[in-house]
C-alpha cells in the first residue's frame, strides 16, 4: 500500500501542450491576420478609389464649364479692307465678302485653337501660336465700264484666301493663356507627366464660386512628381492623372460616346468633311477604332477625358497618338506644319477652287487647319486604309492593356451614374 502512493505521488504532470496543438493555434492566429490584413487594405484601396472620384468630378466640373463656354463665345471674324489696282474681273475692287458658310468654318476653326490653348493636355499646345487662318473671300468690284457692282460670288476660280485677324500676338493673348505663361515661367516641364500638369495649370487658373479651383484638390493630390518645376494632380494612389480633351479614339465599354452625334461646335456643318472626297484611298477620313477600318463617319461631338489608372498604376490606353504601334508621338503638336492640309480637291472637295490664291502673285499649297480627328496625322503616316498607329484614347496593343484599363477611373464613368 506505502509502495503505490509513492508511484502516484511521482506520476508525471499531464498539463502541457502537444506540438499538434501549437501548430493549430498558430494557423488560426495566421489565418486572423490575413483577414485583418486584407480587410485593411480593401478599405485602403475603396478610400482611394473614392478620393480619386472626388478628385476627378471637381476637375470634371471645371473642365465641362470652360468646354461648354466655347458655343457662346464671341469671336469676331475681321478681314482686312483691301483695295488692289487690278482685279479678278479686270474691274476696280472695294471690297471683299465672306459668305456666311467661309464665317462658319473660320469660327469652328478658331473654337478649335482656343480649345487647344486654353484646355491644353501636351506642352505643345502652350507653346505652339495660334494657327494662320485664311478665309476665302469673293471680290466686289466696281465695273470700269458700266458703273455697276458686281459679285463673284457664284466665281470660286475668282475667291482670294485673305488673312483673318483674332490674335494680334506679343502679349494680346486670352487671360486664360496669358495666366498659363506666367506659371510657366521659370520651369523646365517635361512630357513625362503633361496631362497631370496641364489639369494643374487649368485648375489652378479657374475659380468656381469666387474661389480658386485648385482649392478642391486635396494638397496631398498635388506634387512635382518628375522635379520639372511644374505639379502635376495625382489620384489617391499618389500616380499622375491622365487627360486627353480629343479622345477620338476611345473605346468606351459604357457605350457613352456616340459618333452619331454632329460636333456640338459646327452647327453649321462647314467642317471640310462635308465637302472632301471620300473616295480619295490617301485621305485620312475617321476611323473605326473598334475595327481599324476607314469610315465615312462625319466630325462627331468629342468630350475631354480625366481618368486615373487605378491601383495597378498603368493606364491601357494612347495618351498621344502613335504614327505606328510602335512610335509614340509624346511632343505631338496639332498645328504642326505636317499636318497642313494641301490645297486639291481631297481635301476642300467643292470648295477647292479659289484656295491657293491669294493677294497679287501670292500662292498657297496648303493651309493650317486644327482637326480634332487627326484626318491628316492619318493619311500622312500611311494613308486612312492602311494606318497602323494609334489615335489618343485607343487601347493599346499589348496583351496586357485589357487588364490594365479595366480598373481606370474616368470622368466618363462618372457622368453614366449621375
Amino acid at each position: 500500500m506505502r509502495a503505490q502512493l509513492t508511484r502516484t505521488e511521482h506520476s508525471p504532470s499531464s498539463t502541457g501542450f502537444t506540438l499538434i496543438e501549437v501548430l493549430t493555434v498558430l494557423v488560426i492566429l495566421s489565418l486572423m491576420a490575413g483577414m485583418v490584413v486584407a480587410a485593411v487594405r480593401g478599405v485602403t484601396t475603396t478610400a482611394r478609389a473614392a478620393r480619386t472620384r472626388s478628385i476627378i468630378a471637381s476637375i470634371d466640373s471645371v473642365i465641362q464649364e470652360q468646354y461648354a463656354s466655347y458655343r457662346y463665345r464671341a469671336l469676331a471674324v475681321e478681314v482686312p479692307d483691301t483695295h488692289r489696282p487690278t482685279s479678278p474681273v479686270s474691274t476696280v475692287d472695294i471690297g471683299f465678302d465672306v459668305l456666311a458658310v467661309e464665317a462658319a468654318r473660320v469660327r469652328l476653326m478658331m473654337i478649335r485653337d482656343l480649345q487647344r490653348m486654353e484646355l491644353p493636355d501636351r506642352l505643345a499646345d502652350l507653346s505652339d501660336a495660334p494657327v494662320v487662318i485664311r478665309a476665302a473671300s469673293s471680290p466686289a468690284a466696281i465695273n470700269s465700264s458700266t458703273g455697276a457692282i458686281e459679285n463673284t460670288r457664284d466665281d470660286k476660280a475668282q475667291r482670294r484666301m485673305l488673312p483673318v485677324t483674332w490674335y494680334a500676338g506679343g502679349d494680346d493673348v486670352p487671360s486664360k493663356i496669358a495666366a498659363y505663361k506666367v506659371r510657366l515661367q521659370g520651369t523646365t516641364p517635361s512630357t513625362d507627366n503633361q496631362a497631370a500638369e496641364c489639369l494643374y495649370l487649368i485648375m489652378a487658373t479657374s475659380f468656381v464660386g469666387g474661389s480658386p479651383a485648385i482649392e478642391a484638390i486635396p494638397t496631398a493630390n498635388i506634387d512635382d512628381t518628375d522635379d520639372d518645376g511644374l505639379p502635376e494632380i495625382l489620384d489617391g494612389w499618389g500616380q499622375p492623372l491622365g487627360f486627353i480633351r480629343w479622345p477620338v479614339g476611345y473605346l468606351d465599354p459604357e457605350a457613352l460616346v456616340d459618333t452619331s452625334i454632329p460636333d456640338e461646335f459646327d452647327l453649321f456643318r462647314s467642317d471640310y468633311a462635308y465637302f472632301v472626297d471620300s473616295s480619295v484611298s490617301t485621305l485620312g477620313i475617321p476611323r473605326d477604332v473598334t475595327s481599324g477600318t476607314p469610315t465615312n463617319t462625319m466630325p462627331w461631338s468629342v468630350r475631354p477625358i480625366v481618368f486615373s489608372a487605378g491601383p495597378d498604376g498603368e493606364f491601357g490606353i494612347a495618351l498621344n497618338p502613335w504614327s505606328n504601334t510602335n512610335t509614340e508621338e509624346v511632343s505631338f503638336s496639332y498645328v504642326n506644319s505636317s499636318w497642313d492640309w494641301p490645297v486639291s480637291a481631297a481635301y476642300y472637295g467643292s470648295e477647292q477652287p479659289g484656295r491657293g490664291v491669294g493677294l497679287g502673285s501670292t500662292t498657297y499649297s496648303n493651309h493650317s487647319f486644327i482637326d480634332p480627328y487627326l484626318r491628316r496625322f492619318v493619311a500622312t503616316h500611311g494613308g486612312s486604309a492602311s494606318f497602323a498607329g494609334l489615335l489618343p484614347g485607343q487601347p493599346l496593343t499589348s496583351s496586357l492593356a485589357n487588364e490594365e484599363r479595366a480598373d481606370n477611373i474616368t470622368n466618363y464613368a462618372l457622368q453614366a451614374t449621375q
